[in-house]
């Protein structure tokens, strides 16, 4: 009875372990951008870098300035960037800034849209974005190509506050917004086009690092040593 009972333990802690990865919050993984190029009001600009180390990312469309050493967490507080769902803040290693064509609030100026393509499919990619509208009444969306689910947000240097970014069906819409969006699911590429223009915004690019198989080895080595201790109990 009492290896009966261990057996039932073992089996339901080697469940458990499989079943945890799905459940807490995960890491994120950054691209490291390397080089950009500015865009114009008739011609986009272009930024590339990597991510997990073999993805090529190629960011294309409005790129008012780019700075390699820059990112969120020079402009914002960490936890804007790790409240929710991820853990972990954005390293310092590039922001892409946007204004729509315009130095000063009003509208996008741009007959181009934002894309970026990843050169291998990857899963729950993420947006880090600093200061998206100018507060106010003053607000800039983003009309995405997929649903964005707000995983963090919080203030900024500029006064933004922990509740001006929000999303309706596609859409982001920021009033001096700085925080996290997640697109759920595999993608190749992530357009979008934004309504109405500003100084600037700043934009980097992550995905959900890949969880390490050990939990899943961990569980499966506890589920068969179950099996096994229930089978010398029949024998």
């Amino acid at each position: 009875m009492r290896l009966n009972r261990i057996s039932g333990w073992l089996a339901a802690a080697a469940l458990a372990t499989i079943m945890m990865p799905a459940a807490i919050a995960h890491a994120e993984s950054y691209v490291v951008w390397t080089s950009g190029t500015t865009s114009t009001l008739t011609s986009p600009g272009t930024v590339t870098g990597t991510l997990l180390g073999s993805v090529n990312v190629t960011y294309t469309g409005d790129v008012a300035w780019f700075d390699p050493t820059d990112g969120p967490v020079k402009n914002a507080p960490a936890a804007d960037f790790t409240a929710g769902g991820a853990i972990n803040p954005p390293p310092n290693t590039g922001l892409i800034g946007l204004s729509q064509g315009n130095s000063s609030y009003g509208a996008n100026l741009l007959p181009y849209g934002n894309e970026v393509t990843f050169s291998k499919p990857v899963t729950n990619p993420i947006i880090d974005i600093v200061s998206l509208g100018w507060g106010g009444a003053q607000i800039v969306n983003y009309n995405f190509s997929a649903t964005p689910v707000i995983l963090s947000q919080g203030t900024d240097n500029w006064g933004g506050g922990p509740s001006d970014l929000w999303v309706i069906s596609n859409t982001l819409y920021g009033n001096e917004g700085s925080g996290v969006v997640q697109f759920d699911g595999t993608y190749s590429s992530i357009s979008w086009t934004a309504d109405g223009g500003e100084y600037w915004n700043g934009i980097t690019v992550g995905a959900a690092t890949p969880e390490p198989n050990s939990l899943l080895l961990l569980g499966t080595g506890l589920a068969a040593f179950a099996g096994m201790l229930r089978r010398k109990l029949r024998a």
